[in-house]
């Protein structure tokens, strides 16, 4: 890779960041989710327009809803940009790797190269798209949920590209709860016989109006509890979500609560409410043992789906390490890896994730 671009190691600033996450909190449905994404992603890092692209290479498939709405086209060829977007190193980098952290074009060819391509040529030089950096949402493969930003007179800075790793898994998670939100409307009955249900949280923390698949998934895995009540751990663990930043100032990521129970596997969503929206908690139980094929969908490589499962399946780093005879260390790398890849930051989120792929596939 080439690296270019201007730097800028200076600490990207908290309060544009926060104005994002709380921006894309109040997504309620998959439609509004890119314009809303991209018009506070403008305040943090500055663009001359951007787009919010579903790609599946694959299929020829590209979508994207271009920012601001009324941007002109000019002589772009819009026809061929789902065939020809193949050709961009980032997106390229991204399905190669599963690696769907933030990159600008500069970091992988020239200007020189990029304007030699038929996707500039065609599409991006009438666009005026000299420069871009972009970052993917965790999705199974082959489609690619991106965000674009593009410049025509300077290239993005480090501590731009920092802000939007910084924020990426943010937006996964506002993005998964956007879709958990659409289909628990008016389907709690459904969600249950499936292995879902749902909690409607009071303002106090302990208390929950649950489905009742819900509560008694509930008490199986953290015991009894007081008529409308949740059990005390989850109640802690709820108190816990709700705090807006962690100790240190930075903006939180609300990981699930995960409970094993025999051979079924509990795992509890925090989903924050805005305007007259209560908190939710999503509660789904799983099976283990499923297939490593859909965590590879992922984007993992097959020795990165195996370490997932292995450490789903409750293992410790020593014993998947032994089971599949690689040192500790190296099982370390494997795993800041798929951390990566699916935009999690620990253990129990990773795990959470793999379950999700896993469920999703019955």
């Amino acid at each position: 890779m080439t690296d270019r671009a201007p730097r800028d190691d200076a600490v990207p600033a908290w309060g544009p960041i926060l104005n994002v996450i709380d921006a894309v909190a109040t997504v309620e449905d998959p439609e509004s989710f890119g314009p809303v994404a991209m018009e506070a992603l403008a305040e943090v890092v500055p663009f001359d327009v951007a787009s919010y692209n579903e790609v599946d290479s694959a299929a020829g498939l590209a979508l994207f809803r271009a920012f601001p709405p009324d941007m002109p086209t000019n002589d772009a060829d819009e026809e061929a940009f789902p065939v020809l977007i193949g050709q961009n190193p980032i997106l390229r980098h991204q399905e190669a790797t599963g690696d769907g952290s933030a990159y600008r074009i500069s970091d992988f060819i020239t200007t020189k190269e990029l304007h030699e391509l038929e996707l500039y040529q065609r599409v991006y030089r009438h666009l005026r798209v000299e420069f871009q950096v972009a970052f993917a949402l965790a999705t199974k493969q082959p489609l690619v949920i991106a965000f674009a930003l593009n410049r025509h007179e300077h290239d993005f800075t480090s501590q731009e590209v920092a802000a939007l790793n910084i924020l990426r898994p943010h937006l996964i998670q506002a993005y998964r709860n956007v879709q958990l939100l659409e289909a628990l409307r008016g389907i709690e009955g459904a969600l249950a016989e499936v292995g879902k249900g749902v909690v409607v949280l009071g303002r106090g923390g302990a208390e929950g109006r649950s489905a009742p698949w819900a509560q008694r998934a509930l008490t199986e895995h953290f015991g009894p509890a007081m008529t409308g009540m949740l059990p005390e751990e989850v109640a802690a663990w709820v108190a816990e979500q709700r705090r807006r930043n962690f100790d240190d100032g930075q903006p939180r990521i609300h990981e699930p609560l995960v409970s094993m129970v025999g051979d079924r596997q509990l795992v509890i969503r925090f989903i924050p409410g805005t305007g007259d929206r209560s908190d939710v908690l999503v509660v789904d139980e799983r099976e283990r043992g499923r297939e490593v094929n859909e965590l590879r969908r992922l984007g993992l490589t097959p020795r990165e789906a195996e370490i997932l499962l292995l450490t789903r399946q409750g293992k410790s780093a020593t014993a998947s390490a032994a089971a599949i005879g690689i040192t500790a260390g190296t099982l370390n790398k494997h795993l800041q890896n798929i951390y990566r890849k699916l935009g999690v930051t620990n253990r129990t989120a990773a795990i959470a994730a793999a379950s999700d792929a896993i469920f999703s596939a019955r």
